[in-house]
């Protein structure tokens, strides 16, 4: 009896035991679970949309659409930069895999070498390009020729007529249609490299833009001014496209935004008189610029030698751009707003006002000896077949005496010649959105600072007939001369008109600006007026060749020398001025290497008015 209730109280110990264990294991488990659901239920209900944004992410992708840049136009609605279509062959490497990345690469080098038997070209993406592709962009088609000719498109048509996973996309590419007209002041552009530019980040697949790199097409690729959101350059659009497993475009997802297409920019110029001053300028190397003179806008604003823009796009070779710096011409610079030149005896009107200002009479006649000596050195006169003569002012202004500038300069002083250059716009650049130059405008400070001398009456002297410590453009010289013109008003001059969004609304729009005034009364600009009127109308004047039958023109040349003795050239200049049908004209023309002012210049001027006003 004993030992069974001694067995029965150790099995009933030790199964009371087993229980408890049971019991303990079973509440441990259940509060585990109980923690992990608590947790669950935690993370569901306060980071339940993170995680599912990061799911999300994983098969998601934010795609850029690039939008189509805006055109630019002259004033008279020709066409300057524009989008022409451009035909690019494309593979989609989700039609085109063949399981591994290593055959895949395989299918895509094999058929493109095929297609370029077919259609002629001689270059096409060699495997690491592909193998690049499919690295960094698989869920996005390849180009894999660019701008094919109605040619090659047949070609291409035909050879792929039974080849999944090859297409052919539209793309705009930039286009000049004129060419090297106005190709200075147009500029051109160049592809953006995705990976410098500032929204790269934004997006997994990056369709990029182009940027201006010169002229209006710099200054107003993202240009703002007022109102204005956006310039040439349009706003991107995007998408956002669903990728499987290994990365391949699925389907495009909701929520796609359109790009914004760029404004149109409108220029001041007039296509007409760009392209007969062009045509005039020929082989000659210089410019021309032509104002509106009661406003400033610039009608024309020719250079030579000119770039061609159309080798400019869809990019710039090396081989014409290598061409371009060896060419002893400099086309890259734009003569009529960078290029700077002594202005010689075009200068001499303004120079006549200031005397006038300082209280000169203009019938004071002086005798103009052939020459003038100002200390140990003397300068001669440009009047060789009046030497003996006495010159009143207008006298002076009609035969270019250096002698009587000379004379009053040094009378009048260097301060009172630099104002009157300092009121007519010279030393200023004209913020016209590209690059000019503000030549030299003469002071002590600048000699002093070039040459460690003083200024001295020789200087003066110098100053007066257009040479020494000064420097224009030929843009200063026309603004000048729009001054006389006018009744003394120096306007700024403007080179665009207005911007425009794809709807035709003005989003800027230039207003004519006031710079400064001649400070000139009516009766000193009538008798510089009757200067340069003789200098052309007069059978004697230095400018005669600039007459025009049927316009009145007034004018003055101007020959400057530059270099050493065994290296002298001339720099060749005419300004003049018309009324035609209400309107006034400011016309500046400079020639490198030319005879003179008078011989080479003036013909082109009167050439120029009578095509460009008399022939409507």
């Amino acid at each position: 009896m004993a030992d069974k209730r001694y067995r029965d109280g150790i099995d009933g110990g030790i199964l009371d035991d087993g229980r408890l264990r049971i019991v303990l294991l079973g509440i441990f488990f259940l509060a585990a679970f109980g923690v992990l659901i608590c947790r669950l239920y935690y993370l569901q209900l306060h980071h339940g949309e993170d995680y599912r944004r990061k799911i999300a992410g994983q098969s998601e992708r934010q795609v850029r659409i690039a939008g189509v840049r805006g055109s630019i136009y002259s004033a008279d609605g020709i066409l300057l930069a524009g989008n022409k279509r451009s035909y690019d062959l494309l593979f989609f490497p989700r039609e085109l895999h063949q399981g591994k990345r290593r055959k895949t690469v395989e299918n895509m080098h094999n058929l493109a070498a095929v297609l370029a038997g077919a259609s002629g070209r001689a270059e096409f993406p060699d495997k690491e390009k592909f193998d690049r592709h499919l690295q960094q962009y698989p869920g996005v088609p390849m180009v894999v020729f660019r701008d094919l000719t109605d040619h090659e498109l047949a070609r291409i048509f035909e050879a792929t007529r039974q080849v999944k996973g090859v297409d052919v996309q539209y793309s705009p590419v930039r286009y000049y249609p004129c060419g090297d007209r106005a190709s200075h002041i147009v500029g051109y552009t160049r592809k953006i490299d995705p990976e410098t530019a500032s929204d790269r980040k934004e997006f997994f697949y990056y369709n990029h833009d182009i940027e201006g790199v010169s002229g209006i097409e710099k200054a107003f690729d993202t240009f703002s001014a007022g109102s204005a959101a956006q310039g040439l350059r349009a706003l991107p659009g995007r998408s956002v496209i669903q990728v499987n497993i290994i990365g391949y475009a699925h389907r495009e997802l909701l929520g796609r935004v359109e790009p914004v297409h760029g404004n149109d920019v409108i220029l001041t110029l007039e296509d007409r008189a760009q392209k007969l001053a062009e045509e005039l300028l020929g082989s000659h190397t210089g410019a021309m610029v032509l104002l509106n003179a009661d406003n400033g806008d610039i009608l024309c604003a020719a250079t030579s030698p000119r770039i061609d823009l159309a080798r400019f796009t869809p990019r710039l070779s090396p081989e014409y751009y290598r061409q371009l710096l060896k060419d002893p011409g400099k086309p890259l610079i734009n003569r009529a707003f960078q290029a700077i030149y002594p202005p010689g005896s075009t200068i001499k009107p303004l120079m006549c006002l200031a005397f006038l200002q300082a209280g000169i009479d203009p019938d004071e006649e002086i005798y103009c000896p052939g020459d003038s000596t100002i200390g140990n050195t003397s300068i001669g006169c440009s009047a060789h077949r009046y030497y003996g003569d006495d010159m009143s002012m207008v006298r002076a202004l009609e035969k270019s005496c250096n002698n009587y500038m000379i004379h009053h300069a040094v009378k009048v002083g260097m301060e009172t010649l630099t104002e009157a250059l300092k009121r007519a716009g010279f030393g200023l650049k004209h913020d016209l959105k590209i690059p000019e130059n503000s030549g030299d405008l003469p002071s002590r400070e600048l000699k002093k600072r070039r040459y460690g001398t003083n200024w001295t009456t020789y200087d003066t002297a110098l100053l007066s007939i257009g040479q020494g410590i000064i420097s224009v453009t030929p843009l200063q010289l026309a603004v000048y001369t729009a001054a006389i013109a006018n009744g003394g008003k120096v306007w700024q001059p403007q080179l665009v008109k207005k911007v425009l969004d794809k709807r035709g609304i003005a989003c800027f729009e230039s207003t004519a600006q006031l710079i400064s005034t001649l400070n000139a009364s009516p009766e000193a600009l009538a008798t510089i007026r009757q200067g340069m009127f003789q200098v052309v109308n007069s059978p004697g004047g230095s400018g005669r060749q600039g007459k025009v039958d049927g316009l009145d023109i007034y004018g003055k040349t101007g020959t400057a020398e530059i270099g050493s003795r065994s290296n002298r050239r001339n720099i060749t200049h005419f300004i003049s001025f018309t009324n035609f049908q209400g309107r006034n004209y400011a016309l500046a023309i400079t020639v490198e290497d030319g005879r003179s002012g008078g011989r080479t210049c003036a013909p082109l001027a009167a050439e120029f008015f009578r095509r460009y006003l008399l022939s409507q």
